[in-house]
């Protein structure tokens, strides 16, 4: 009986976590300037945030696990979202390396990987830190073993910026494709109906 109940509680609580793909935030969060680019020399800044949608994921290209399973479950969700939504409201993905010691000449390579159209982006410490805080997002270098390896600690959600550059929701795992292209076409008729209001 024990082992039923368990069993009970563990599909509900799965079936419960699937349907939470994002939250909308209470109040919408400024992202200061920042300067950010690939290792092209092409750079991202905060008039690329303006008058498109966009979602940016931080990580770093060695992660085993949080980093490709979020950016194989966008490339779907986005797919999923380009049904929905007409062809401008589709959001470009950033994904921004925390790690630009390791990443600096292959970030981009890595996001072309699961999308050519996503981009990968890192920079200077500083303006890293910028964007990582404005999005109340973290991580954390941490100590190298004796061969100099390093892992790095980061969240797991994704931001979602408004084409008028502030941050007005998060995707959450695990990313259902349907699911998140479902909260992003809601959250952008919300967005639509509050800006003409």
């Amino acid at each position: 009986m024990r082992y039923l109940l368990t069993a009970i509680l563990l599909l509900f609580s799965n079936t419960i976590f699937a349907q939470v793909q994002g939250t909308t935030l209470d109040e919408p969060k400024d992202i200061p300037s920042f300067t950010l680019s690939d290792h092209h020399g092409t750079t991202f800044t905060h008039q690329d945030l303006l008058q498109k949608w966009t979602l940016i994921m931080f990580g770093f290209n060695s992660c085993p696990d949080v980093c490709p399973f979020t950016m194989r479950n966008l490339e779907s969700a986005i797919a999923e979202t380009s049904l929905r939504v007409r062809p401008d409201s589709v959001p470009q993905v950033v994904f921004v390396s925390v790690d630009p010691d390791r990443d600096r000449d292959t970030v981009s390579d890595y996001a072309n990987f699961f999308h050519p159209d996503f981009m990968g982006v890192t920079g200077e410490r500083e303006q890293i830190d910028q964007i990582v805080e404005a999005t109340d997002s973290f991580y954390r270098l941490m100590p190298k073993d004796d061969s100099g390896f390093y892992d790095v600690q980061h969240s797991a959600f994704v931001s979602v910026i408004a084409p008028n550059g502030k941050m007005i929701g998060r995707l959450e795992p695990p990313f259902h494709a349907g699911k998140t292209a479902e909260f992003l076409a809601r959250l952008q008729i919300t967005y639509r109906r509050e800006s003409e209001s």
